[in-house]
């Protein structure tokens, strides 16, 4: 994948962090177009971190306390959307099964599931 290129695409800066600066993996702070990303995670964790956190770009951060959920959700589908597109870049869309990609991307089946199948689906379409 590519994530330099979609940082320079969306204009968003990249800093890694120490793990106890923060107690998380990353957050974005819009004011400044800067994602930060824990330091200590793996490159696979980092690439779905900011990934994530690219997907909070078009969020209004006054909103955020008010529309959690859904702004989580939309990131978490953006980062789905990416990782699948991609896979497809090197396998065949027949070839793909959203268990094996949830395992491989350590994403849970539990909201996951509806979410990979229903971003595959609308990628398969326009392949």
């Amino acid at each position: 994948m590519k994530i330099n290129d979609l940082l320079d695409e969306f204009k968003v800066t990249l800093f890694l962090f120490h793990g106890e600066l923060w107690h998380r993996d990353g957050l974005y702070f819009p004011d400044l177009r800067t994602i930060y990303v824990n330091a200590a995670l793996s490159e696979e964790e980092r690439e779905k971190v900011v990934l994530h956190e690219l997907g909070h770009i078009n969020h209004d951060p006054k909103k955020y306390h008010r529309l959690l959920l859904q702004y989580e959700n939309e990131a978490d589908r953006f980062m789905i959307r990416e990782l699948i597109k991609d896979y497809l870049k090197d396998n065949d869309v027949y070839n793909f099964n959203w268990l094996q990609f949830a395992k491989y991307h350590q994403i849970s089946t539990t909201w996951g599931e509806s979410m990979i199948q229903e971003e595959f689906r609308n990628l398969a379409n326009i392949i």
